[in-house]
C-alpha cells in the first residue's frame, strides 16, 4: 500500500474544490451560511442532509451519518481503496491545480475509450447470457423480456474480464484509466448487472451497474467521474415526447410496459448535461416525469419543470402510488397498470411567487389557491415550530396542533388536507412546504428580535412579577399553574424541573434525568419546563452528535437550560455533558492548517457554561458516572395516577374560560419572574449545622447536589429572602430553614439510592406490599408468604418490571425467599413492615431548626 506524509495529503486536499467535487458527481450543493447543502448520494436523502464546508475541507450527511473529507468522499463515491482513492485525489488536485502544479492525468483517446467500453460492454453482454445470476435478478425485479435484454445490451460482469487481457501493457492501463479496472486490477463492476450507456455518433461512452447482492452498501455503480451518456437515446430521436425516470431499472420498467420513449435522470438531483442537449437537437417538445412516488420525488419534479419550461417543452407529471418506484408498480401490479399510468397525467402547475402571508405578534395568515391558513403561533422556536393551524375552503375545514418541525405532523396535516378538502395529494404537500417556510420566516424574524434586544419589562409587569415572586406559597403557586396548564399530579418531580431550569442561573446549575415507561409523562414534563422558561434562556435537542458541544458558538450555553428529548439522542456527546456538567465549561486542543503558510498549530476551543441539563429515558439501568451528576426523577405510573390524568383530559372540554388564553397569561408570568431574579451570590448560614449521608462515595456528589438544592430555592424565593453584601461588595441572600424544608421534601424522593438505598420504584411496590399484608393478614402479615403472580395482581406492575424489582428488595433484605425449588413458584416473606424500620439520614426541618 502507498505510503503519503500528512502534509503532502492535506496539500491535496487544499486544491481540491469540495464543492466542485460533488458537482462532478451530479449533485447541486446549495449555500447556506457558512455551509453548502445536498442531498446524501450514499442514502435514500429526500431532503439536503449532506452538509459541506469548505473552509474546513470537511463534509458531513445527519442522515446517514457518512463523513469525512475529499479522499473518503472519493473511496466511498466510487468504491475504492485507499491506493484508487488516492490516486483519483491526485488527478482531482492535478485538475485543479494546473499543469505548473501537476502533470496531466491520463486521457483515452475518445475513438479508443469507445471502442474499449464497446468491447466490454460486448464481453458482459455475453456474460449475461451465459451466466444465470443476472438474468435471475432482473427477472426477479419483473424485467423478463429477452427484448428488452438485447435492446439495452444489458450485461452481467462476474470477474471474468481480467481473465481475457495481458498481464501487464497499454490495454491493461487503458481500462484502468477509464475506471473499468481499479488500479490493482480488480473489476469495478463486478457482481452487478450492467446496462451500457451511449451517445450518437460516440457509441458507448458509459455503464450503469447495479449489485445483485441485496445487502450491498453500494447498489448503484457508474465509472468514475461525471456522469457520460444518454439511457436509450434513440427514444429521443424517434419521438417529441419523453417519459423521464429517476433510475434505469425504472426506465427498462416502462419500456417493457410499452413505452419506447422514455430514458432516465441517474437519480433525482438535476438534468444531465447530456440528456438535455440530445433533447434540443431532437426537438423534444414534451416530458413527462415519471419520479418516484416520495417526497424527493415530487420536489424535483417541481424544481426541474421550469428549466424545460425555458426551452419551451411542456411538463407533465404522472402520480405513482405513495413511495413507489415504476419497477415496483411493475412488481406487484404488472406492465399494464404501469403503461396505463401515463393515460393520467397531470400538467405540472408552473411555480408562483409564495404569497405574502400577513404576520401579527402572536401568528400569522395566508391565502393559498383558495386555501386559507390561520396559525397561532406556539414558541420558544428553537427546535420546534409548534402551532395551532386552522385552514379553510368553500366551508370545509381544518383545525389542529401541528408541529411543523416535525415530518410526522406534516404528513398528519397533508393526510387531512386531502381527505377533508378534497387536494390533490401533490398540491397539498406543496402547500404544506409553503406554510412551513412561512412559519420558519416567522419564526426567524421573532428569533432575531429576541436576540436583538434583551427583554424589557414594564413597571407594571415588574410589580406584577415582583408581587409573584413574595408570595409566602410560591412553590404552591408554581404548582397550581402546572395543574392549570393540565399536568397533574407529580408534584415533587414538577418542583425539582423547576428548580433545574431556576438554577441556570447559578455558578453550579442543577442536572436531571427523567425515569419512566413510554407514554407515562416524560415529554411532557419538560415541554412544561420548556414553556415556562423564557425562550432566550432554553435550548432543546433531539440530537446532540459527540462534536457539536465543542463548537456551539460563543455564549449559546452560558446560564441556559440545555433539554435532550430523548437519552439516545445525546449518547454520543455523553462525555461532553459529563464535563460540562461537572467544570461549567468544554475545552479541547485541536490541530490547525494556516492555508497561507501550510505550517500546522494547535488550537484551543473553549465553551463556557454553566448549563442547567435535562434529559429522559426509559431505561432504568443509567451510567454511574451519569447518575452521580444526576437527580434521578422517577415518574408515577400508578394507576391512581393514570386516573387523575383521564380526570384532567375531561375536564378540558367542559366548557369554561379560553384554556389557551390562560395558558399564554400563566407562561407570560414565569418569564418576567425569572426574568427579574437577579444575579445574587446565596449563602447558607445554617450550613455547619446539616447532616448528611457519608458511607458511599458518591455521597460527595450527592451531597453538593443537596446544597445546590438548597441554593436553588434561596435563588428563586430572593425577593423573601434576608440580603446582604460581601466586603467586596457583591450582593447575597441568605437561604432560609424553608429552603432546607423544600429540599429534604424532595431529597427524600429524588436521592433514593443516597438516603433510603431503594430505589422510587421498589420504595413503591414495598409500600403496596406492606399494606396489602397488613390488610389481608393483620398481625400475621411478617409469617405470609406470596408469589410474584400475587404481587402482578396486588401491584399491577407490569412483569418485566416487577422482576427486577424484587430482585432489588431481596438484595436490600426488605423481602426475603423462603421457597424457591426447582419448577415451583418462588415464595417470599416480608422483612421490613414499618417505615419506621428505615433510618432517614437527614435531619428534619425541625430538627435542624432546634440545632440553629
Amino acid at each position: 500500500m502507498p505510503t503519503i506524509e500528512r502534509s503532502e495529503l492535506d496539500d491535496l486536499k487544499d486544491r481540491v474544490d469540495l464543492v466542485e467535487l460533488f458537482r462532478g458527481y451530479g449533485l447541486e450543493p446549495r449555500k447556506k451560511g457558512r455551509s453548502w447543502f445536498c442531498r446524501c448520494p450514499f442514502h435514500d436523502d429526500s431532503t439536503a442532509s449532506l452538509s459541506i464546508t469548505p473552509q474546513e475541507r470537511l463534509w458531513n450527511c445527519f442522515g446517514c451519518q457518512a463523513g469525512g473529507d475529499a479522499l473518503e468522499f472519493l473511496r466511498l463515491k466510487e468504491d475504492l481503496d485507499f491506493p484508487d482513492a488516492l490516486a483519483r485525489l491526485r488527478e482531482r488536485a492535478g485538475q485543479t491545480a494546473g499543469q505548473d502544479e501537476a502533470p496531466a492525468p491520463k486521457q483515452v483517446p475518445e475513438d479508443r475509450r469507445s471502442e474499449l467500453l464497446g468491447r466490454v460492454g460486448e464481453l458482459y453482454r455475453k456474460r449475461f447470457q451465459e451466466a444465470p445470476q443476472g438474468r435471475e435478478y432482473l427477472t426477479g425485479r419483473g424485467l423478463c423480456s429477452p427484448e428488452l435484454w438485447k435492446a439495452f445490451g444489458v450485461g452481467f460482469c462476474d470477474g471474468t474480464l481480467k481473465e481475457t487481457l495481458p498481464n501487464d501493457g497499454p490495454l491493461l492501463e487503458s481500462l484502468k484509466t477509464l475506471g473499468v479496472l481499479t488500479a490493482d486490477g480488480k473489476e469495478h463492476f463486478r457482481g452487478c448487472v450492467v446496462v451500457p450507456l451511449t451517445f450518437p455518433d460516440q457509441g458507448v461512452v458509459g455503464f450503469y451497474g447495479r449489485r445483485i447482492r441485496p445487502d450491498a452498501k453500494f447498489p448503484h455503480l457508474y465509472l468514475p467521474g461525471p456522469h457520460r451518456g444518454v439511457l436509450n437515446w434513440q427514444g429521443l430521436r424517434a419521438s417529441t415526447s419523453v417519459t423521464l425516470t429517476e433510475s434505469v431499472l425504472d426506465a427498462l420498467s416502462f419500456w417493457q410496459a410499452g413505452a419506447r420513449s422514455v430514458s432516465c435522470l441517474f437519480g433525482c438531483q438535476n438534468l444531465p448535461e447530456p440528456l438535455v442537449e440530445l433533447m434540443q437537437r431532437y426537438g423534444t417538445q414534451e416530458v413527462t416525469w415519471a419520479l418516484d412516488g416520495d417526497r424527493a420525488g415530487l420536489e424535483a419534479a417541481q424544481r426541474l419543470s421550469p428549466q424545460l419550461r425555458q426551452q419551451n417543452i411542456r411538463v407533465f407529471t404522472v402520480r405513482l402510488p405513495d413511495d413507489q418506484d415504476p419497477n415496483q408498480v411493475l412488481q406487484e401490479q404488472g406492465p399494464e397498470p404501469l403503461f396505463r399510468l401515463l393515460d393520467r397525467t397531470e400538467k405540472v402547475s408552473e411555480a408562483q411567487e409564495p404569497a405574502a402571508a400577513q404576520t401579527a405578534a402572536d401568528g400569522l395568515s395566508l391565502e393559498l389557491r383558495g386555501v386559507q391558513y390561520d396559525l397561532k403561533m406556539m414558541g420558544p422556536f428553537g427546535q420546534r415550530l409548534r402551532a395551532n393551524l386552522r385552514a379553510r375552503k368553500d366551508g370545509k375545514r381544518v383545525q389542529d396542533r401541528f408541529d411543523l418541525m416535525l415530518h410526522r405532523d406534516r404528513m398528519r396535516l397533508v393526510q387531512q388536507l386531502v381527505s377533508q378538502m378534497g387536494l390533490a395529494r401533490m398540491e397539498a404537500e406543496r402547500q404544506v412546504q409553503e406554510v412551513l417556510q412561512a412559519a420558519e420566516d416567522f419564526a426567524q424574524q421573532r428569533q432575531v428580535s429576541q436576540d436583538s434586544a434583551p427583554a424589557t419589562l414594564s413597571d407594571d409587569e415588574k410589580q406584577a412579577a415582583l408581587s409573584w415572586l413574595r408570595q409566602p406559597q410560591l412553590a404552591r403557586a408554581i404548582l397550581n399553574d402546572t395543574e392549570n396548564l393540565g399536568y397533574v399530579g407529580e408534584e415533587s418531580a414538577k418542583l425539582l424541573v423547576y428548580l433545574i431550569g431556576i438554577s441556570r442561573k447559578l455558578p453550579k446549575p442543577l442536572s436531571g434525568i427523567i425515569l419512566s415507561q413510554s407514554g407515562c409523562g416524560k415529554s411532557s414534563l419538560t415541554e412544561l419546563l420548556e414553556r415556562l422558561t423564557p425562550p432566550e434562556d432554553i435550548l432543546v435537542f433531539t440530537r446532540i452528535t459527540a462534536q457539536a458541544l465543542l463548537y456551539m458558538p460563543e455564549g449559546m450555553l452560558k446560564h441556559k437550560v440545555l433539554i435532550v428529548e430523548e437519552r439516545t439522542g445525546a449518547e454520543a456527546a455523553e462525555y461532553p455533558i459529563r464535563i460540562l456538567q461537572s467544570s461549567q465549561r468544554l475545552q479541547q486542543a485541536v490541530p490547525h492548517k494556516d492555508p497561507s503558510t501550510g505550517k500546522i498549530t494547535t488550537q484551543v476551543i473553549s465553551v463556557e457554561g454553566p448549563a442547567a441539563y435535562l434529559e429522559t429515558t426509559t431505561d432504568p439501568k443509567i451510567n454511574h458516572e451519569n447518575a452521580t451528576r444526576c437527580f434521578e426523577i422517577t415518574l408515577d405510573e400508578s394507576l391512581e395516577q393514570t386516573e387523575r390524568i383521564h380526570q384532567a383530559q375531561r375536564r378540558q372540554r367542559l366548557p369554561g374560560p379560553n384554556r389557551q388564553r390562560l395558558a399564554e397569561q400563566i407562561y407570560k408570568r414565569h418569564h418576567h419572574a425569572q426574568r427579574l431574579l437577579e444575579p445574587l451570590l446565596v449563602f447558607i448560614p445554617y450550613v455547619e449545622k446539616i447532616v448528611f449521608p457519608a458511607h458511599k462515595l458518591r455521597n460527595r456528589r450527592d451531597h453538593e447536589r443537596f446544597l445546590c438544592l438548597i441554593e436553588t430555592s434561596a435563588f428563586l424565593h430572593q425577593a423573601q429572602r434576608p440580603r446582604g453584601q460581601t466586603d467586596e461588595g457583591d450582593a447575597y441572600v441568605l437561604a432560609s430553614i424553608e429552603d432546607y424544608a423544600l429540599a429534604y421534601t424532595l431529597a427524600k424522593d429524588v436521592l433514593a439510592q443516597t438516603l433510603h438505598e431503594l430505589t422510587r420504584q421498589a420504595k413503591d411496590v414495598w409500600q403496596m406490599v406492606r399494606d396489602w399484608l397488613v390488610g389481608h393478614a393483620g398481625q400475621q402479615a411478617r409469617e405470609t408468604t406470596f408469589t410474584r403472580r400475587d404481587l402482578r395482581q396486588v401491584t399491577g406492575v407490569e412483569d418485566h418490571q416487577l422482576r427486577a424489582t424484587l430482585q432489588e428488595l431481596v438484595e436490600m433484605e426488605y423481602l426475603e425467599v423462603v421457597s424457591a425449588a426447582t419448577g415451583r413458584a418462588f415464595q417470599y416473606r416480608l422483612l421490613v413492615l414499618s417505615e419506621d424500620d428505615i433510618p432517614m439520614p437527614l435531619l428534619t426541618p425541625a430538627e435542624l431548626a432546634k440545632r440553629i
